[in-house]
């Protein structure tokens, strides 16, 4: 990453991360923390840029950096193999509302309709 300018977590993703499931982590003074609840809460990359998933809030938090994160054999986190990226803590993290596609809304609403 060029030191001289601060690269935004959607342009991380458009010019590094090409379809990789991540993790969005904090730095702490112990070493890291999750940004959501759960070690396993994890998502796929493009997810954040198309405005979907559970990390498109941190769409322009700062990238500070990757981290390797080892876990246990026997820790029960899934995708052991998620990129881990840093990024900066924002004290009011502005919330991004979530873009439905046409074929997901029809799809749930033919569900629904089906289902009453």
């Amino acid at each position: 990453m060029n030191k001289n300018k601060n690269m935004k977590l959607g342009e991380f993703i458009k010019n590094f991360s090409h379809n990789n499931v991540i993790r969005l982590v904090y730095k702490n003074k112990g070493g890291h923390e999750v940004v959501l609840s759960d070690w396993n809460d994890v998502s796929m990359d493009h997810e954040v840029n198309n405005q979907k998933g559970k990390f498109r809030h941190y769409v322009n938090n700062e990238v500070l950096g990757l981290t390797t994160i080892s876990f246990g054999g026997g820790s029960r986190i899934h995708h052991p193999e998620a990129l881990n990226i840093v990024i900066e803590r924002l004290e009011d993290q502005p919330f991004i509302d979530e873009v439905i596609d046409d074929q997901q809304y029809h799809e749930t609403n033919e569900s629904y309709e089906n289902n009453s």
